[in-house]
């Protein structure tokens, strides 16, 4: 006798928004059913939500013709860190990651502008328009992904720097533009470094060297407004080579280093910005262990995240032959330090023992899809088409 099992929507929808990104593509072929709720919107937030968090490292190889680089991720919660290559490109830089996705753009190329929304899971990008201004040299231009939760509506920020450090802003708004915009409101000041975006606001830290003294600047992603943000009361003397702005439990955090970097103490100030809007920062001393201090190189820089469970992640910024991630529990002081696996040396086909990495960033896999977010139908001629866009896969 034949028993068939009936399985509601509910249940696959559960079990499946457990699944990692790699293995819901493949299951999207499994039938007309399934593949219509791996897409659904719904289905995309679930399983975003319950994705496991891990750590988005971009490293490449300064010495290479190609300036090679290297998406990865690091898997906190598995001993010996495991690696995982997500994807690899040339003359390519990237921004921070908002919601699983980056904004990748050819740098190191004369005269060279293109920029990309890039998906690393799905491994889906999109070609935006050319920007506004242009130049010989591609290296004096930053890129920002943000995100306005009120809208659910990406943008990407650019600030490009030409002579006498003079830096203009233009804004392309995923979904609605068809070009690049320029930034009416001007914030006085170059903010030439990856910001941060948190709750639809962008923060960068910026260092103004002829007042001796540091500004929190602030981009309202919805409303495309820059303000100035109260610093610390004591405006502590930041070096900004040591220094990293970070998102920690909902909150912009500003990590300070300097101490370490040089091996004059094993002390590490985090400053929590508690309210943006009337300046109120917290602080917190962490002390690393003596036997950790010992095996950090003098003059060492570090990349800083934070993860969801209340751990403070540092990964050094030029990554020799001893590889490793340092771990430390704000809520238990403890520290610990992992060794990355040997899948990471087997990423670089170079004969270098070291590479350089300059972002690092928690992440979690997205499903979701670029045409979904950044396609405009309009008419032209009879057919609906994006305009200045194209699709593809890596």
């Amino acid at each position: 006798m034949n028993i068939s099992v009936s399985v509601g929507d509910d249940l696959v929808f559960n079990i499946l928004s457990f699944f990692p990104v790699k293995s819901l593509l493949r299951f999207r072929c499994v039938c007309k059913r399934w593949r219509c709720m791996i897409s659904d919107p719904s289905f995309v937030e679930a399983h975003q939500s319950r994705s496991a968090t891990t750590l988005l490292v971009s490293s490449f190889d300064d010495r290479s013709h190609d300036r090679k680089r290297i998406l990865y991720t690091i898997n906190p919660s598995i001993n010996e860190g495991e690696v995982r290559c997500l994807s690899e490109f040339s003359n390519w830089n990237i921004s921070g990651s908002v919601n699983g996705l980056v904004c990748i753009y050819e740098q190191y190329r004369a005269g060279s502008h293109r920029v990309r929304l890039f998906n690393p899971s799905t491994r889906e990008y999109v070609n935006l328009p050319p920007p506004i201004f242009s130049g010989r040299d591609s290296s004096k231009q930053v890129y920002n992904l943000g995100f306005d939760p009120s809208t659910k509506t990406y943008k990407i920020l650019r600030s490009w720097i030409g002579n006498w450090s003079n830096c203009k802003y233009e804004i392309f708004t995923l979904g609605s533009d068809s070009s690049w915009r320029i930034v009416k409101d001007d914030p006085k000041v170059v903010l030439d470094t990856k910001g941060v975006c948190l709750n639809g606001t962008i923060y960068w830290t910026k260092g103004m060297g002829f007042q001796n003294s540091t500004i929190i600047m602030a981009f309202n992603v919805g409303e495309e407004k820059f303000r100035s943000v109260p610093a610390p009361p004591t405006d502590p003397m930041w070096d900004f080579k040591t220094l990293r702005m970070i998102q920690m439990g909902g909150h912009i955090a500003i990590v300070d280093y300097q101490e370490v970097a040089g091996r004059m103490g094993n002390v590490m100030i985090i400053w929590k910005l508690e309210d943006s809007l009337n300046g109120i920062w917290s602080h917190k001393r962490i002390l690393l262990p003596e036997s950790l201090m010992q095996r950090i190189p003098r003059h060492s820089s570090f990349c800083v995240t934070s993860l969801d469970g209340g751990e403070i992640a540092l990964i050094p910024s030029m990554l020799f032959k001893d590889r490793y991630v340092v771990y430390y529990n704000l809520e238990q002081e403890r520290t610990r330090r992992e060794v990355l696996s040997c899948l990471f040396r087997n990423m670089w086909h170079v004969s270098s023992p070291y590479a350089y990495c300059d972002d690092f960033s928690v992440y979690v896999e997205s499903l979701i899809s670029l045409k979904e977010i950044t396609c405009v139908c309009r008419t032209f001629e009879g057919d609906n088409q994006a305009v200045g866009m194209t699709y593809s896969y890596s």
